[in-house]
Parts: structure tokens; C-alpha cells; sequence
């Protein structure tokens, strides 16, 4: 069918396979597994190796050939061949790492739908690292691969990535190039106009020092150890880098250049408080070549008196901590991934380089001899050939034998507990039936039994209360049961019955019945036929109770509702209720009358429709507020009337509760207030010209007492400096005191100042809110010898006049106040502007004082702040404590209306 094949031209780690449609050849040619001569072509060192040295590569084929297997068994179709190069830096016989690699890129091309090709060659760079070697072998492989020119390569390890680069552009033109294992940069001759991609492997030292050093947290000595082959520098060099800024708090000592005697000589003599860092050991200081991780890494494991820490995957051999571990069989299956695409038509350099996949990994074993904890570890850790305890080997066995124990003993229990049980069901069932009889008889309940065969009935229970019957059981005929029923009610009785029973449904009706005493009770029935299996009636068994009582009540609450109804309907009020889901369920007839509106329009939320738009969301938010806390509430808003006009109404809302202390929901009375607004708006009007005529007269005074009053003093204290001047001969009594009356008249003249300013501020007019807020806290200040901090943020700058003297106004009377009564000497005044409005907070942490009486006997200053900021519409809010201080949150709309106006909707 195809072929599968794999060759190299130095012979080592080489097989050939043939598959076609006769049958299968295979022939495996491991140069590796025979003793070498020393006029090999391959030589002395290349002829050591023995099967015992070669066996870690075994799987590798195994899983080739289940793969060659699986492809005969795949079925007979043919598909068309891509012809793929592998070639890494070290034979997979040599390198568990490689042999790692190549394991998962072959695994990876098992999802390709070609038929595959495959080539493997190796460089072998520790065996062979001259460059007459290189080039021979570039020269046999370019002579092997003339006439089967591979569609694909794919580079294992950067000899091997800087082997391709180096290849004739004539032969690597356009061929796609896949590389990994590669733990160092992308050769230049690669990146001018070849097609490749791949995985960069990272070697991340640092990380595994760092665990190590959490491991054991009072290492004083860090010992590194490699080889001096050319595969071992690859290795050093990111160690060396990467160990530089630790070498000022740990004393390193780098083993990079010993033979191996003496290197495991000095590993068995290290200080106390050392760790062993590895990084690789192909070849020692007297040239001796060794496989890393199944020759060197155990060697150096076994005589290190410290921990060892490694850097990949493969090194990870008992006795080894681990680290944070290059994981060399995640870049194969990458590379894998990468090369199906490739052949499924992507374009190399369309998929971008991916980095390898590192993770920390360590052995168990080694962390028992280290007495190292696994909480240490980082978060996400792998720990491996854990030995697992008797209790981990046979739990299963064990709790399943104990299951099977505790079901043996439930199984007995439960016979003997059926049994008992069964006995204990028989003479209650005795017991039951008198119990049940006592149950009717006291709770003015009946049974009945009504049977087929014999059309009879028999009566059971309180036979006295419910039908005037003295007897406890009375049988009866078929026909008795319906002359007690009520005359208007027994024809619906009958044809419930038989509905019961044709539709073999449950019997369930409220009916009266007529005792025999003339009175008449109400009695609510349940019964339920049984059938045999033709589906024919053979018995009817049921129920019924005395729910006359029941009925008089419901009668009284009937009548209750609707005395309700005539007084709510004939108050000279507006009425709602609401349910506990907040959805309103009744509005009197005034409302109506009100709104001129159907009830059902108003029901639930339509009462809404009529709140006018400016209102809504307030209301609305009033009484969603009120309705969780279960507290009162009052709220006016505007809602429109019959004749479209709009009317202010004061709404008065309580919480109503059951019987039981459970929420009810809501009763409200809402009165018409129009008339009242309207007179508050004139008494308004009248406050505001009684305002603004204030502010003309403090604006007179202000000028007089600045432009006359505090210009006469200004003259006088110049006079009295002249007349100082012309008595040169006075006493110094008298020139003294002419000195004292001098000051006095400059302080009086400041006092003056500071009194025309505070009357009417110039700065407000001319300068805005802010400047002269500042300047009269300022003032304030200096006058009073206390520290008043102002803030300001987001203040427009074209703030209605109206707004700004209010605000002035109330920071005037809210500071003064503080500065009179808080008993602190600092103070905080922010203006804050925000979209509509703008915000001023006066505060101190003084005495404070009890607000509910400061609010219920209100004096001249908050009445003051009040009428101003309700001129504006604006409002203010006092939260004080006594002994926590006050803040005067004050806010004010930046857009004016006319009240007026807004009262009359």
C-alpha cells in the first residue's frame, strides 16, 4: 500500500520498514546493538555500546510498529504519499529526550490523512562533532535525498535547526521547515526567505532555583553541575545568566570542568545547608562520553550528599527533587500538530512560533529522603512514583468487603425491623380505627362507606352534630343520603357523584344539608370510588365536616368588607390599599370620582398613569422605600383630575398587618392640597420681597457703613496721627494714648469692614459664589482666630444669582452658627457642583446636639436657611449627634422655576 521508512546514513538508531500490498518486510538495522571493529567507519567509542545501553529507545519502535499495524488494518483505500524528514541533533538511542521527541512527532502524524513517509536521521553531535564530519554528512544526505526530495522536515534540536539552515538553497527552497527542541535563538540563515516554524523550548534555571530555595529556605550553598561537551554549554550559559543576580546572597561553585571520579569525589563531601543544580553531562574533562540522563544524572544522584535539581523532563530519574522541568515530549507533539497542518495545505510562516509547555515536576521519593514537604510546592505541582500504601493498593477490596458486611447487616435488620413492624401495623390498625372514630366525633366530621353489592351506606363519627343523629354508626339505603341533602342543592350533589364515578376522579363538593331538627348546616365532602378490574364501582368510601361555623364567619367578614366599602365610599377622602407584593387591590369611590376613571384602570400600577411626569420616579421611589422598611409615609405629588388638570395631592400611607404580625401591604388617605400650595406659594412670593428688600437695605447699609462711615474713621485716625506730630513737646502719657485711640479706630475700621462685607458682598456680585466664599471663610477665620477649610469642585461658572446669595446666605448663618456653639476651632465647608445642582457641606466635629429637638423648636437661623433654600427649591439636611459633631448638607438647583406655576401644574 505505502511506505514507512527510516534511515540514516551514519547507522546508529536506524531502521528500515517496508510495508506493501503482498505482505510485510521488516528488517531492523540497529548499528548500536553490535560490537564495532576498529576499522569501523563509526570507531572505537561508537562500538561500546550494549543492548542494556540502547533498551530506553524500545518504546519508541513498539509505537511505530502499532502505527504501521493499524495502517494495514485501516482498510484498503489508497491515499496519496507526503514524504517527511526527521532530523535531530542526537540518536534517539543516545538521548531519552530526543527519543521523547521523535515518540510524539511520530504519534502526532498518525492524524495526518496522507500516507506518510518517513525518514530519520541523526547528527550525533556528541559522537561526532567536527566539522569534516558535518560536512560529510550533509554531502551523503543531499546525495541520499536527490531523487526523493522530502516534502517536510522537521528539526529536532538547534544543530540539527542550523544543519537545515546551512543546506543548499537548491535543495531547501520552498520546503516547508518545522522545528523543536530548541532551547537557544533562530539561526539567521533561517529567517532570509525560508519557509519555517515551530517551538522554542525554554529553559527557565531561575524558577527552579526559586522552588528550591522555598524548599529548603536556609540554603547557604549552591553547587552547579555539567559537562564540557558541545551539547552541554547549551545548557550552562542560561544557567550561568540566570544565576547571576543570586550570587550576592549564595555562595555558587560552578563543577563544570572535572572528570567524573573527581566530580562525584566532591559531590560526596558537600557542605551542609547545599543544593546540586545539574544541567547536562555528555561529555567529562578527559573526554569520556556519557548519555545525560540514564548514565550521568544517576551517577552524580547517587554520590551527592544534597539535593539535586534538574532542568528537563528526561533528567528526572530516581533520587532526583525535579524542578521546573523542559517538557521535550510536548514540543514533539507541537511540532506534530504543526507539520499536519503544513501538509494540509497552511502555510508555514502563517502559524505563528509557539513556546514549549514547562511545569514543575518532582520525584516522591526524593522528597521522603530530603524530608521536603509537598505543601511547599508550588500550586499545580506533578509529583511522581509515589509508592502507594496498603491502604492505596487494596481500599477498594477492603471497602467493598465492609460494604458487603454492613448490607449482610442491613438486610438482617430489615427483616427483623419489617417483622416487628408488620406486628406492630396489626394492632395498630385496631387501635387506628377506634382513633379515627374518636377524631370524626370530636371534630364534628363524618365517615361514610358506601357498598355496591348490597346498596347500603353506613354512617360513621359525630352523627349527632352533623345530621341529629344520636346513634355513633347508622346504615342507611342508597337514597337516604340524598333527602338530607338541601332541596337547591341536591341535584348538583347527584350529578358530582356520578361524574366521580364514570370519570373515576375525586368526589369534592360544599353543600347544605337539613337535619332533622329543620336546621341547616353546610358540610364540605370528599370521597373516592374503588373499582374492580372490569373498572366497575364496587365501593365508595369519604368524608365530611361541619363547616357551618366556617360559613358564619366568612358571612360576618362578608358583611365587615362591605360596611367598609359604604364608610370608605362616603369619606370626604381619597382611599387606596395595596397588597404585600405592592400592587394596589382598592380605590374608594372618591378616588374615582377623582380621577374620573374606571376601577380597573386604577388596579395594580395603572394608578400611576394619572401621577404627573415630573412627579412619578419621586413618588414612585417614596413608596418603594416606605414598602420595604414596613414604615409610614406622606408624599405630595401631582395627580391629574377628571378634567385633565392637574391638582396637588398630600398622600398618607400605613403599613397594615395580619392577625398573625405578617405584612398586609398598605392603607393611604390622600386629600386634595391645591389651595394650600397655592397660598404657600404667595406666602413664598411675599417672603422672597421681603428678602430681596433686605438685601437692598443690607446692600445700602454695607455702602454707608464702607463709603461714609469707614471713611469719616479713616479721617479721624489721620487727625489724630496730626495732632500727634504738632505736639512734639506733650508727655508721653498723652502721646500714648493719642497712639491707643489710633488703633482703635483702625480695628474699629476693620470691624466696620468686616461688617459691610458680611452685609453685602461685593466679590459675590462681581466674582461668583466661590471667590467670595472663600474670602468670607477667610475672614471668619482671621476674626474669630479659628481654621475653616474650604474645597471647591466643579463649580460652573455661571451660576444664577439667586442660587449663589442663597448659598452665601446659608454658609454665612451655618458657619457662624459652628463658630458660636460647637466649641472646636476647625472647620470644613466644601462646594461641590454636580449636573443640576450644586451641593455645599458645612461640618465640624464639636459638641454637636440633639436634632429632633433643634428641628421641633426651630430658631431664627434655621428658619432662615429654610425659606431661602425653598425660594430656589432647593433643601437642606442636618445630621448631628451630641458629642459627634454636625454637618449641614445643603443642595441647590441650578435651573429656577416658577412656583407658582409648578403648584398650579
Amino acid at each position: 500500500m505505502g511506505k514507512i521508512s527510516a534511515t540514516s546514513g551514519r547507522g546508529a538508531d536506524t531502521f528500515s520498514l517496508q510495508i506493501s500490498r503482498g505482505g510485510i518486510a521488516r528488517s531492523i538495522l540497529w548499528a548500536e546493538l553490535l560490537p564495532k571493529s576498529k576499522n569501523s567507519r563509526i570507531g572505537k567509542s561508537r562500538s561500546q555500546w550494549s543492548f542494556r545501553k540502547c533498551w530506553p529507545s524500545l518504546p519508541i519502535f513498539l509505537i511505530l510498529l502499532c502505527c504501521i499495524l493499524a495502517t494495514l488494518t485501516a482498510g484498503a483505500e489508497l491515499r496519496e504519499t507526503r514524504k517527511i524528514l526527521i532530523l535531530n541533533d542526537l540518536a534517539i538511542i543516545a538521548s531519552p529526550g530526543f527519543a521523547e521527541i521523535d515518540q510524539a512527532i511520530f504519534s502526532g502524524l498518525q492524524k495526518s490523512p496522507y500516507q506518510i513517509e518517513l525518514y530519520h536521521e541523526s547528527l550525533q553531535v556528541i559522537a561526532f562533532p567536527s566539522e569534516l564530519s558535518r560536512r560529510r554528512f550533509r554531502e551523503e544526505l543531499l546525495l541520499k535525498y536527490s531523487e526523493r526530495k522530502p516534502d517536510l522536515i522537521v528539526a529536532a534540536g538547534p544543530a540539527s535547526l542550523k544543519f537545515v539552515s546551512e543546506l543548499p538553497n537548491s535543495f531547501i527552497r520552498d520546503m516547508p521547515v518545522i522545528f523543536c527542541g530548541v532551547v537557544g535563538e533562530i539561526p539567521d540563515q533561517l529567517k532570509s526567505g525560508m519557509r519555517f516554524t515551530g517551538v522554542l523550548g525554554r529553559l527557565r534555571p531561575a524558577e527552579t532555583l526559586n522552588v528550591a530555595l522555598q524548599l529548603l529556605p536556609d540554603t547557604k550553598h549552591v553547587v552547579v553541575v555539567g559537562g564540557m561537551g558541545p551539547f552541554d554549554e547549551q545548557f550552562q550559559a542560561p544557567a550561568k545568566q540566570a544565576f547571576q543576580g543570586y550570587e550576592s546572597r549564595f555562595e555558587f561553585t560552578y563543577l563544570t570542568n572535572l572528570t567524573m571520579p573527581a566530580l562525584l569525589e566532591r559531590l560526596r563531601h558537600l557542605p551542609s545547608n547545599t543544593i546540586v543544580f545539574h544541567t547536562a553531562l555528555t561529555q567529562d574533562a578527559s573526554g569520556q562520553r556519557f548519555i545525560d540522563s540514564t548514565q550521568a544524572v544517576p551517577l552524580i544522584v547517587a554520590a551527592a550528599n544534597a539535593p539535586v535539581f534538574v532542568m528537563d523532563d528526561v533528567d528526572l530519574r530516581p533520587g532526583a527533587v525535579g524542578g521546573y522541568l523542559v517538557n521535550w515530549a510536548n514540543d514533539g507533539h507541537l511540532a506534530a500538530e504543526m507539520a499536519v497542518r503544513v501538509l494540509n495545505g497552511e502555510k508555514p510562516e502563517n502559524i505563528p512560533i509557539m513556546r514549549s509547555n514547562n511545569g514543575y515536576m518532582f520525584d516522591w521519593r526524593a522528597l521522603r529522603r530530603w524530608k521536603l514537604r509537598e505543601s511547599d510546592l508550588p500550586s499545580g505541582s506533578m509529583v511522581l512514583n509515589r509508592e502507594l500504601s496498603f491502604w492505596d493498593l487494596y481500599k477498594r477490596y477492603v471497602i467493598g468487603g465492609i460494604f458487603l458486611l454492613l448490607v449482610q447487616a442491613l438486610v438482617i435488620a430489615a427483616l427483623l425491623w419489617q417483622r416487628a413492624r408488620r406486628r406492630q401495623t396489626e394492632a395498630e390498625l385496631v387501635r387506628y380505627s377506634d382513633r379515627l372514630r374518636l377524631a370524626m366525633e370530636s371534630g364534628k366530621s363524618v365517615g361514610w362507606e358506601w357498598d355496591a353489592a348490597s346498596k347500603r351506606n353506613t354512617w360513621f363519627g359525630d352523627l349527632r352534630t352533623v345530621f341529629g343523629i344520636s346513634s355513633d354508626i347508622h346504615h342507611a339505603n342508597s337514597g337516604d343520603f340524598s333527602r338530607y341533602v338541601h332541596p337547591d342543592d341536591r341535584q348538583r350533589v347527584e350529578e358530582a357523584i356520578e361524574d366521580a364515578r364514570q370519570n373515576h376522579t375525586l368526589f369534592s363538593e360544599e353543600f347544605r344539608i337539613v337535619r332533622q331538627d329543620r336546621s341547616t348546616h353546610w358540610l364540605v365532602s370528599r370521597g373516592k370510588f374503588l373499582y374492580d378490574q372490569n373498572g366497575v364501582a364496587t365501593r365508595m368510601t369519604g368524608l365530611a365536616t361541619d363547616v357551618t361555623q366556617l360559613k358564619q364567619i366568612q358571612k360576618q367578614l362578608g358583611e365587615s368588607e362591605e360596611r367598609f366599602r359604604l364608610v370608605s365610599n362616603t369619606a370626604p377622602v381619597m382611599i387606596w390599599m395595596s397588597n404585600p407584593d405592592k400592587l394596589c387591590n382598592y380605590f374608594n369611590q372618591p378616588w374615582l370620582d377623582f380621577t374620573g376613571r374606571p376601577i380597573e384602570t386604577e388596579l395594580g400600577n395603572g394608578w400611576t398613569q394619572g401621577v404627573h411626569p415630573e412627579d412619578l420616579s419621586r413618588c414612585l421611589k417614596t413608596y418603594t422605600e416606605a414598602f420595604d422598611r414596613r414604615e409610614r409615609f406622606q408624599i405630595e405629588y401631582r395627580l391629574r383630575r377628571y378634567d385633565g388638570d392637574y391638582r396637588w395631592v398630600f398622600d398618607l400611607g400605613v403599613p397594615r398587618f395580619n392577625s398573625d404580625g405578617s405584612f398586609a401591604g398598605y392603607i393611604a388617605s390622600c386629600i386634595d392640597v391645591t389651595e394650600r400650595k397655592r397660598a404657600e406659594d404667595a406666602l413664598a412670593g411675599m417672603g422672597r420681597k421681603l428678602m430681596e428688600a433686605q438685601e437692598q437695605e443690607r446692600a445700602r447699609i454695607a455702602r454707608e457703613l464702607h463709603d461714609d462711615i469707614n471713611q469719616r474713621m479713616a479721617v479721624l485716625a489721620v487727625m489724630l496721627q496730626g495732632l500727634q506730630v504738632i505736639l512734639p513737646g506733650s508727655d508721653e502719657n498723652t502721646s500714648t494714648r493719642i497712639k491707643d485711640a489710633c488703633e482703635w479706630l483702625r480695628e474699629i475700621g476693620s470691624d466696620i469692614q468686616a461688617i459691610s462685607h458680611r452685609l453685602h458682598s461685593s466679590k459675590l456680585e462681581y466674582l461668583g459664589i466661590v471667590t467670595a466664599a472663600r474670602s468670607f471663610c477667610k475672614e471668619l477665620g482671621a476674626q474669630q482666630k479659628v481654621e475653616i477649610e474650604f474645597r471647591n469642585d466643579n463649580i460652573p461658572a455661571n451660576v444664577p444669582k439667586e442660587v449663589s446669595l442663597c448659598l452665601f446666605r446659608v454658609l454665612q448663618e451655618a458657619l457662624q452658627n459652628a463658630v458660636k456653639y460647637s466649641g472646636v476651632r476647625h472647620f470644613n465647608v466644601e462646594l461641590r457642583g454636580a449636573p443640576d445642582e450644586i451641593q455645599l457641606t458645612v461640618s465640624d466635629c464639636g459638641i454637636g446636639f440633639d436634632k429632633d429637638k433643634a428641628m421641633a423648636h426651630q430658631g431664627l437661623g434655621l428658619i432662615s436657611m429654610r425659606e431661602r433654600l425653598q425660594m430656589i427649591n432647593g433643601d437642606f439636611e442636618i445630621e448631628s449627634e451630641p458629642g459627634q459633631g454636625t454637618t449641614i448638607h445643603v443642595r441647590a438647583p441650578l435651573r429656577l422655576e416658577n412656583k407658582a406655576m409648578h403648584a398650579a401644574g
